[in-house]
Parts: C-alpha cells; structure tokens; sequence
C-alpha cells in the first residue's frame, strides 16, 4: 500500500494516545525515481535524496531552530539486506529522530514554513512511507 500523507487527525490521535515525555520516530523511506515537485516550486532538488536530505531536512532543521524544538537525529541509513522481510518491505533507507514530545511535530507541521518550504520537497523525494511513534518502557 503507498503512504506518502500524515493526516492531522492521525497525529493528534497518537499525540492522545502517547501523551508527554520523549518520543522516537522511525521513518522507513522509500525514495522516488527523480523527484516531483508541485509547478512553479522554486528551489527543486535534481535527485529524491538531495530532496529529502538538503530540501526538505534541511528546512525542519531551521524551522526546529525558529521555534526552540529539541530534535536529535538517532540514526539515517541504507536498506542493506532484508533479514525477516515481506514482499513490500523494500524500503530505501530508514530516519530514526527523538523528540522531547510528540506535540512538537504538530507545532512544527503547523507553520507556514513547513507547508510551503518543507513539505514539498518531502512530497517531491518520497514514493511511500512507513512512520512510527515509539515510546521508551516506563
């Protein structure tokens, strides 16, 4: 099934569900062939990965930085082997980030900047998309 969407009622509702305190997001990403970005965009990248890595990243980061966000990236990597896989699990390369709260994400999804800067180059460099709220044991 292709994903490429977080709807506003499914955030909120995880928001409900895991309440305060850190939050670990993995993302499993599973990259265009060139990037689609929306007519009249200025500022595409030419590949998926410099979309999502020097487009879309990049203007989190500053967004993150404008609003005093704590965010730390745990870990980005390549897809090297599937080990105990199904059919559809063939994603490219797997974005793993903490934040102090899950609320942070809305606050950031939220602002102009992302909708504009931001979201399309994630839409642009991303063909579907696995995205989990984990939480650490209490």
């Amino acid at each position: 099934m292709i994903m490429n969407e977080l709807s506003p009622q499914t955030l909120e509702a995880a928001i409900s569900s895991i309440g305060e305190g850190p939050v670990v997001l993995v993302n499993l990403l599973w990259f265009r062939e060139t990037p689609r970005y929306p007519s009249g965009f200025i500022g595409g990248k030419t590949t998926a990965k410099e979309a999502y890595f020097e487009g879309y990243a990049q203007v989190f980061r500053e967004i993150t930085q404008e609003l005093g966000v704590t965010s730390e990236l745990l870990y980005a990597g390549d897809r090297v082997a599937g080990l105990l896989t199904g059919a559809e699990d063939d994603w490219d390369q797997i974005v793993i980030v903490r934040y102090q709260r899950l609320a942070d994400l809305k606050l950031i999804m939220n602002t102009e900047a992302y909708r504009i800067k931001a979201a399309p180059h994630r839409v642009a460099a991303i063909e579907n998309w696995r995205f989990f709220a984990t939480k650490q044991f209490a």
